[in-house]
């Protein structure tokens, strides 16, 4: 049984991961043209990669189908986005704070009979000033802008791809920030993290004294959330507000960074360590990615014995 690496062969954390995959055959995954449909001799696939590439992920799907375990699951990773987790983690008793969803600015004639214009004055009234506007679908901090009037909010706005669907959100004004590491939808690890964008945050030897008294609770929504979107790799943030209240920013990321640099080493080796559990996990065992769909072996054979064997 064989281990695909889908990712940059000099990321240091995936050869570390490889590194301590002792007795397992891993290799680094390069794709060309497809055969539909599309099956491969790999067991297990760890995905850094098709999140940057519509063939690298629909390849994914195809593998998943075939019986490949794909980590992250490549149709939770497509369906999901931060309209989707305030929806899913509502459901589980999680705070997210106040949003508007704000359509794409390109409305037409065709389109004026199911979405209008906004109602900016509502927005500003029930989410305060400042505040933050950002993409449903953004992620590391890609296009967040914190907004401090009325005319600036709909400057931006307008100023925006007429075809993205953005959120407007409550700012939360946070004492402490943490990200926590979720690895197989059963271990965490918060890290206290100054948030920054363009992959400048900083991570720190984590103090938990502050959330001592709820940890548990944010560590059992932080795996039934994983649990929910099905990642078996995902880094949740946290933040705890001026009132001692937590709250999540945001609840998805695809591919974690996970950099040796920038973490301090225990938390680091944790990672790694955890990494390779999942793998070897998912490597010994039957289980498949879980898909919108049903196939045979959820079917039964009884439903294909109505039709002729097929030559």
């Amino acid at each position: 049984m064989k281990v695909g690496i889908l990712g940059s062969k000099d990321e240091t954390f995936i050869n570390d991961v490889i590194s301590n995959l002792s007795g397992v055959e891993v290799e680094f995954l390069y794709f060309r043209q497809q055969v539909a449909p599309i099956a491969g001799d790999h067991r297990v696939i760890v995905d850094r990669a098709s999140f940057c590439h519509t063939f690298l992920k629909e390849t994914m799907k195809n593998l998943a189908l075939s019986g490949t375990y794909i980590i992250n699951n490549p149709f939770s990773a497509t369906a999901t986005n931060k309209l989707i987790d305030i929806g899913i983690g509502s459901t589980l008793g999680i705070s997210f704070p106040k949003t508007f969803v704000l359509p794409g600015a390109n409305l037409t004639e065709e389109t004026e009979e199911w979405v209008g214009e906004p109602v900016w004055e509502r927005i500003v009234d029930e989410v305060g000033l400042p505040c933050i506007l950002k993409p449903f679908d953004g992620y590391a901090w890609t296009n967040v802008y914190t907004i401090d009037s009325l005319e600036e909010l709909k400057r931006v706005y307008y100023s925006i791809s007429p075809s993205q669907v953005m959120l407007v959100q409550h700012l939360i004004r946070y004492e402490d920030y943490y990200r926590a590491f979720c690895f197989s939808k059963k271990d965490v690890l918060f890290v206290k993290w100054i948030p920054k964008p363009f992959s400048m945050g900083q991570y720190l030897y984590s103090d938990l004294k502050r959330i001592e008294s709820m940890k548990d609770t944010l560590t059992k929504l932080t795996i039934d959330l994983n649990i929910c979107l099905d990642l078996d790799v995902n880094a949740v943030e946290w933040c705890i507000d001026e009132d001692g209240h937590p709250w999540i920013i945001d609840a998805f990321n695809e591919v974690p960074e996970i950099n040796k640099e920038a973490l301090p080493e225990a938390y680091y080796d944790w990672m790694v360590q955890k990494c390779v559990e999942c793998v070897e996990d998912k490597l010994h065992s039957n289980q498949v990615n879980k898909t919108v769909f049903l196939l045979r072996e959820e079917l039964g054979d009884s439903v294909f014995r109505i039709y002729p064997p097929l030559t």
